[in-house]
């Protein structure tokens, strides 16, 4: 079972340099659905691609995804795709061409909402993106992000039902990770080139640091971080 779908609509228009080349006009700017619907899933494997651009993920949809795509440059529009197998509903989106492309005035933002009634694991790549992951509220049982170059923000703050691990992994850029204060933490970080902040966290040694709910904890979120060349800061929500 697929699902794909897509609904451009005229916005504008802008131009880009191919660089060391000449100028010329793209497409114009497009909006496009970002949509997978409901089915009899009862589990999730959503794998989210974004190679260059914005990002915004968040809860709240209806229907397993719902958002739009913004995009002025054909191979940057959102593929997605769906399959059922069994129980377990395998979603991913990525674009549907290559992102290695040598021009200036991209312009490709993705606003994504996640079901929050349906467990999931979550896997979210970015190239060299801006990205928001406000992941609060989601039914995560697994969480792995991979950054490339550019700005992350993951907000795993709130009051989790369920124990999970993640494995966030940086490259180049600033990341900065807010963790729950009313269910445990564990966090493990692997130091990179780059620099890492710990804040309301207590240290174990040996790259290990917990909240103060840890010791007494029935929920943890179990957190490893790998760092790439840039700044990382974990820190409580309030």
């Amino acid at each position: 079972m697929k699902k794909l779908v897509g609904l451009g609509v005229v916005m504008g228009t802008s131009v880009f340099v191919l660089s060391g080349c000449f100028s010329f006009i793209p497409s114009k700017m497009q909006e496009e659905a970002i949509l997978v619907e409901k089915d009899k899933a009862k589990a999730l494997e959503v794998d989210i691609d974004l190679g260059v651009g914005e990002m915004n993920v968040t809860g709240g949809a209806k229907e397993w995804v719902e958002g739009t795509a913004n995009y002025n440059i054909k191979k940057l529009a959102p593929q997605v795709n769906y399959n059922l197998s069994g129980d377990t509903g395998d979603i991913e989106i990525k674009h549907k061409g290559s992102t290695k492309l040598s021009l200036s005035n991209i312009k490709n933002t993705w606003a994504i909402q996640l079901n929050d009634d349906i467990p999931m694991d979550l896997t979210v790549e970015t190239g060299a993106s801006l990205a928001n992951l406000d992941l609060q509220g989601l039914q995560l049982e697994k969480l792995d992000i991979d950054a490339g170059v550019g700005d992350l923000t993951v907000n795993l703050g709130g009051d989790w039902q369920k124990s999970f691990t993640a494995n966030i992994e940086t490259g180049v850029g600033q990341t900065t990770v807010i963790v729950p204060s009313k269910v445990g933490v564990k966090l493990t970080t692997e130091k990179g080139i780059g620099s890492s902040t710990i804040e309301g966290l207590i240290s174990k040694g040996k790259g290990v640091f917990v909240n103060e709910a840890y010791e007494k904890a029935d929920v943890v979120l179990e957190i490893n971080s790998e760092l790439g060349v840039g700044d990382i800061t974990f820190k409580l929500d309030k």
